[in-house]
């Protein structure tokens, strides 16, 4: 015979302030994990939709990401030979040389703080290579004009990224670029950057050279060929698929989730005690009513069980609450800064099954470990002490 759940939906109003406490502590648990699950999603997602595994990103060797890689034009002239790169409708090769620089642009806000944006020059050819890339507004910019295009996630979350504002861009930032565009990228990490034409980036910076130099494979080639090529004697340089690419930059949330985690480890134990505490005070409360369950016939495992029910429900509620504190999170636009290129990365918070899941599983192991010493202890009560001291 178990006792009946109305039972333990009563006793949680008996002591409200331990109660609400411990109700507190878990959906905050609960809402810092699920933001933080949320986070390191958000940014998987934007980075998985980047690229293309028909596209091999070359970086000078040695260099972990555009920023830090510098490819002469000698290097750049080599890869023309490399096997299996598609041609375009002209007969040329589908290689695009891009110059990768930063620039800081204050974010949307009141506050206005900066943020290191990525200015990406181009060339035409590179429309074809960023199959992905789409405009959604306005226009390309003109080849040899002072405009740029900006990505849509760019344009939401930093100031003077609309069609028709300006920003200054160079090594003194003292050459107005206008806005004439913005484009779509499949939400990767593309749409977190500013894109101008490659040569007049290149005077504006006094930069020579080109950071990275993307080569598109053609329909059914495998990228090894071309990637033996590449690093191989005849060009010397780092070559490594698109996708590939951009998995690698995913490897600094991991390390947040990571330490972080360590941070939801401490506060879930805090949350198990603080359980427990309240689950003690009820079953030192309730001496003499547990006594007389066991009079009338429940047995010692239906305590226990009534016990554990009842934190579980202050658990699973309060996990709700906490889902529902951070789903208003999800969908907002964040944005990162990686320490392997530098520039932000603008992402949204992703609430997804899988962390609402991982949530309620964590609530109901800090609502059943939390509670299940007093429930022992409830199940053993001696009944004639408690009826006597009662």
């Amino acid at each position: 015979m178990t006792l009946p759940v109305s039972y333990n939906w009563r006793n949680l109003f008996v002591r409200k302030l331990s109660t609400a406490l411990t109700f507190l502590v878990v959906a905050v648990v609960v809402g810092v994990l699920a933001i933080l699950l949320s986070f390191a999603e958000g940014i998987r997602m934007s980075l998985r939709a980047s690229g293309s595994p028909r596209n091999i990103m070359v970086l000078k060797t040695g260099a972990t990401a555009e920023s830090t890689s510098i490819v002469n034009p000698e290097e750049a002239g080599r890869l023309v030979q490399a096997p299996g790169i598609a041609k375009g409708a002209d007969g040329a090769p589908l290689i695009s040389p891009e110059l990768c620089v930063q620039t800081s642009i204050p974010r949307r806000g009141p506050e206005g703080t900066p943020a290191n944006v990525a200015v990406r020059g181009i060339d035409p050819i590179a429309w074809q290579v960023h199959q992905e890339v789409s405009l959604i507004q306005g226009e390309r910019f003109n080849e040899g004009a002072t405009e740029i295009i900006v990505g849509k996630a760019a344009a939401e979350r930093y100031a003077n990224l609309q069609i028709g504002e300006s920003i200054e861009l160079g090594r003194t930032s003292s050459h107005p670029y206008k806005v004439v565009g913005i484009f779509e990228a499949d939400g990767g990490a593309l749409e977190s950057e500013i894109w101008a034409s490659r040569g007049i980036l290149s005077n504006a910076y006094s930069r020579n050279f080109v950071s990275s130099v993307l080569l598109r494979l053609a329909e059914g080639e495998k990228p090894e060929p071309a990637l033996d090529y590449i690093r191989g004697p005849a060009v010397n340089l780092t070559a490594k698929t698109e996708t590939e690419y951009y998995e690698d930059l995913t490897s600094k949330s991991a390390q947040i989730v990571a330490l972080t985690s360590i941070l939801i480890a401490i506060m879930a134990t805090g949350a198990v005690f603080a359980v427990a505490n309240t689950m003690y005070a009820a079953v030192d409360g309730r001496r003499r009513e547990l006594a007389m369950l066991r009079t009338i016939g429940f047995t010692k495992s239906a305590i226990l069980t009534s016990i554990v029910i009842e934190s579980l429900m202050i658990c699973l509620i309060a996990c709700g609450f906490g889902l529902g504190g951070a789903s208003f999170m999800s969908g907002s636009r964040q944005d990162f800064l990686s320490d392997t290129t530098w520039t932000v990365l603008a992402y949204e918070l992703r609430m997804t099954p899988t962390i609402v899941i991982s949530s309620i599983l964590v609530a109901a192991v800090v609502g059943v470990i939390g509670a299940a010493a007093p429930a022992i202890r409830a199940s053993r009560i001696h009944i004639l002490d408690a009826l006597r001291k009662a």
